[in-house]
């Protein structure tokens, strides 16, 4: 039943830190995978572009070559080896000016986008996944719809644009009849780098409408319930419950070592009904006076009635009991500051003790 009211709870509160983190380390960050196909595109034409040239020239001298040497290659196991490291360093002179870019813009756009991650939780098999009903509410989200639009959206835009690039190019095709094949073959590739570079700025600028989408979607996604706020609470700060019992044992605890220390002080010092503080001094053993108890109102009048059960002075001094009891927890030596009046109080309470006189002022 719990489950199933925490089911129906509005998620209307904001992630937490610990949410937040915990969804990082799983690999669950908003981004946008227009944007890396986008960009990795629009860096692969701009590369074919500026070196298309050098590449086709060094695909052709090598074509040349080969032909023109096809008589007189043999292929045995001892020249092998020499014709596929030729082979592997033509193949990496043409690629890698185009590969390289390409993997330094998708490594680029994805730091940009959410950081630096490396999370394999992403790639761990889930038997979740294989529940037919979950899949079925996948297909009727909200995400599924945007997705559904924007893929339409990509193919109106790309099919218009194509379209009408393509429009703009039937006067130059009834010329190209009377051209040579190499003016065909250059008057196609120039017509594919222009519809490319168009497709892909059109693109772009759609994939910035699909991250604006999913990181409002991912925040939305991570919003939490007002319940799943209090177990957070719970489990990084303990139940509330556990801890007041805590607290309670500890200060039953406290109390009962106060009763215990309190026939051992030398002078209670009170405010004079509100608040007391018994200290004790040992020449031999403490390098200043210590608290061992203090206590407000009915503590306080607790402390008192054991003092006078067990003869302890007890002196009024309103300043000095309040600035005790703020400046010492149980157990700490007296600050510096309050050296002075509490050494004259322990004098005058020795030397009245010393002449059997009753000290309770």
């Amino acid at each position: 039943m719990a489950e199933s009211k925490e089911t129906f709870q509005e998620k209307s509160e904001q992630p937490t830190s610990k949410r937040k983190s915990e969804a990082r380390k799983d690999g669950n960050v908003a981004k946008s995978m227009e944007i890396n196909s986008s960009l990795i595109l629009l860096t692969g034409f701009l590369m074919l572009t500026i070196f298309g040239g050098m590449m086709f020239s060094k695909i052709i001298e090598a074509d040349r070559f080969i032909f023109s040497q096809i008589g007189q290659i043999e292929i045995t196991v001892d020249v092998l080896p020499a014709y596929l490291a030729a082979g592997f360093k033509l193949m990496a002179g043409v690629l890698m000016p185009i590969m390289l870019p390409i993997v330094l813009i998708g490594i680029i756009a994805n730091i940009s986008q959410f950081g630096f991650l490396w999370s394999f939780k992403t790639l761990k098999p889930k038997m979740s996944n294989l529940n037919p009903t979950k899949g079925l509410k996948k297909l009727v989200s909200k995400k599924s719809g945007f997705e559904l639009i924007k893929n339409i959206l990509k193919v109106i835009i790309v099919g218009w644009i194509g379209y009408q690039i393509i429009a703009g190019l039937t006067d130059e095709m009834i010329p190209l009849m009377g051209q040579t094949p190499w003016a065909i073959y250059l008057w196609i590739c120039k017509g594919t780098v222009k519809i490319g570079f168009y497709l892909i700025f059109a693109i772009l600028i759609l994939s910035i409408f699909d991250i604006m989408y999913q990181r409002w979607n991912h925040k939305s996604e991570m919003k939490m319930t007002k319940q799943e706020v209090k177990d957070e609470a719970k489990q990084s700060e303990g139940d509330p419950k556990v801890k007041a019992k805590i607290r309670q044992l500890q200060l039953k605890t406290v109390l009962a070592r106060m009763w215990k220390d309190v026939p051992k002080a030398d002078v209670v010092i009170t405010n004079p009904t509100h608040i007391a503080v018994a200290l004790i001094y040992d020449q031999d053993n403490m390098a200043a006076p210590t608290v061992v108890a203090k206590g407000k109102r009915l503590i306080a009048e607790r402390i008192k009635a054991i003092a006078l059960e067990y003869d302890i002075p007890i002196m009024e001094e309103p300043p000095l009991a309040r600035e005790l009891f703020k400046a010492c927890e149980i157990g700490e030596q007296i600050p510096g500051n309050l050296y002075q009046t509490v050494a004259e109080i322990l004098a005058y309470v020795y030397r009245l003790r010393e002449e059997n006189q009753p000290i309770y002022t």
